[in-house]
């Protein structure tokens, strides 16, 4: 949509970051505040605007020329909010949430929400449901789904990437998809499947993502003795080829740690072990596309794990419907949709 300019920072969570190069369109203005994400980051072309001493309201002062040819600002991060806030003027600011857990990051923007500053998104019915009953307008939060598509060639990059693993048809491949920004929820997937090891000895657990707390994850696969059954790709294999060789995704958060990962194992068909989290509840049901767990409840998660290792035909039900579900909730068309409504009823709001 002509007249947007998309505002993003190299310290967006990952998820955030591939939502807006899908979100923004060919016409629209992409600006990066401070360091310019790497490019596997981000790879899409972006203005990028200076941070003084890293302070985002001084590269907010810079902006405000950029701002000025823009009919509505959408950020992508903490940093990206708090620099638009300074250069708007009286110009609709959209604030994109990855979940609604965070240092300081919900508190901040539901604040900001209260005061005018922007209007909230988040991925789901169920968050945004649950920053209403803490008190925000229903006209100033949205639900934003991400986007995901399938792999254009599974077969392919399953059996490619087995090889380079050292797996044959026989192992049992578990995802542990998504940003490592926090550990506890890799941690429990390691749990998991040195649990499952003692009666099944074909799992295998594979980590696909990069961040901050991969060390930390790597230390903890290392203490459960299991580690040369556990696999750390991120920088030697494409994400979507480890999802389409493996056979299920696990998310075993007690927090809400955002669904983009999620929505990716979906799209490559995978059946889902999970906790029962609402925001997965919502996308991934359980009995349909998932087996869910509570949060904490590990004899439960591995048990969930046996079951669906020992199980072709339930991996294949299940791995069917995550893909409907996934097809239905986030192709493309489905969150271009979502973006124009959101978009068209805040420039109604202010015309």
């Amino acid at each position: 949509m002509n007249g947007v300019i998309h505002i993003i920072s190299a310290d967006a969570p990952a998820e955030m970051l591939a939502n807006a190069s899908t979100a923004a369109g060919d016409q629209d203005m992409i600006v990066s505040i401070g360091p310019t994400p790497r490019r596997w980051q981000f790879d899409r072309e972006t203005i990028h605007v200076h941070t003084p001493l890293g302070n985002a309201p001084l590269a907010g002062l810079q902006l405000r020329k950029l701002i000025a040819q823009a009919e509505l600002i959408h950020a992508w991060s903490q940093t990206a909010a708090s620099a638009a806030q300074w250069a708007a003027t009286k110009k609709p600011i959209i604030f994109s949430l990855p979940h609604l857990r965070g240092p300081h990051q919900t508190d901040i923007a539901i604040s900001g929400c209260f005061d005018g500053l922007w209007k909230l998104t988040v991925p789901t019915e169920a968050q945004r449901r649950m920053l209403i009953t803490l008190g925000l307008s229903p006209k100033n939060v949205f639900a934003l789904p991400p986007t995901a598509s399938p792999h254009s060639d599974p077969q392919t990059a399953r059996q490619e990437t087995r090889a380079k693993l050292g797996l044959d048809e026989h192992h049992f491949l578990l995802a542990a998809p998504g940003d490592m920004a926090r550990s506890k929820r890799h941690k429990h997937a390691c749990w998991a499947q040195a649990m499952a090891l003692i009666l099944s000895d074909t799992t295998r657990l594979v980590f696909p993502g990069r961040g901050p707390k991969k060390r930390a994850i790597e230390s903890f696969a290392r203490s459960t003795g299991h580690h040369q059954e556990i696999f750390f790709t991120a920088g030697d294999m494409a994400p979507k080829d480890v999802l389409a060789a493996s056979d299920a995704a696990i998310f075993l958060q007690r927090h809400d740690s955002g669904v983009g990962a999620l929505a990716n194992a979906m799209a490559c068909g995978l059946p889902i072990l999970a906790t029962n989290r609402p925001e997965i509840e919502e996308l991934a049901p359980s009995g349909t596309a998932a087996l869910t767990s509570r949060p904490g409840d590990m004899r439960q998660a591995t048990d969930n794990l046996l079951t669906l290792a020992s199980d072709k035909n339930l991996q294949q039900k299940l791995g069917a419907q995550s893909a409907l579900l996934a097809k239905k909730q986030f192709a493309p068309a489905i969150t271009q949709a979502a973006q124009t409504s959101i978009y068209s009823s805040l420039l109604a709001g202010v015309s």
